[in-house]
């Protein structure tokens, strides 16, 4: 029996490249809906739970790039929370949370990473002084711990 065999082409991927603004930009509420392709009515919702926080101005509402940024993470997690809006904050706030976190330790690893590599240097230093004392005290002689 000669069983069909199925060749798989291997087709390049292709990533999505969303539009990331620029840090400065800011987009009126219409233009974020389309940017983020999210309904303007459910961007408001968004904005009653207080997952988003645009600026508020005579015009109406404006989001910046960190507030685009929240949409598309409140978009990504709705199909995995659902209309649970309340879990999504949650999520939201701890994941800014450990992002904050994340750079302080960058920082402060980058900040402190020489000063920690002569702290060793001392320590070592500060261990092995007692022995050459306690050898000395002892005329050279070793005692049962050394």
């Amino acid at each position: 029996m000669i069983r069909p065999t199925l060749s798989i082409r291997k087709v390049p991927a292709h990533e999505i490249e969303l539009f990331d603004p620029p840090p400065d930009a800011t987009y009126t509420i219409e233009a974020t809906a389309h940017l983020v392709d999210v309904p303007r009515r459910t961007i408001m919702v968004y904005c009653k739970h207080r997952l988003l926080s645009p600026a508020l101005t005579e015009h109406g509402y404006y989001f910046d790039r960190q507030g685009i940024r929240a949409l598309r993470r409140i978009e990504a997690l709705r199909p995995i929370c659902g209309d649970d809006l309340a879990g999504i904050k949650i999520i939201l706030d701890l994941t800014d949370a450990l992002e904050r976190l994340h750079w302080k330790v960058l920082s402060l690893s980058r900040t402190s990473a020489p000063a920690s590599e002569k702290e060793k240097q001392r320590r070592a230093r500060t261990i092995s002084s007692p022995k050459r004392k306690q050898n000395s005290a002892l005329g050279g002689k070793r005692n049962e711990w050394n």
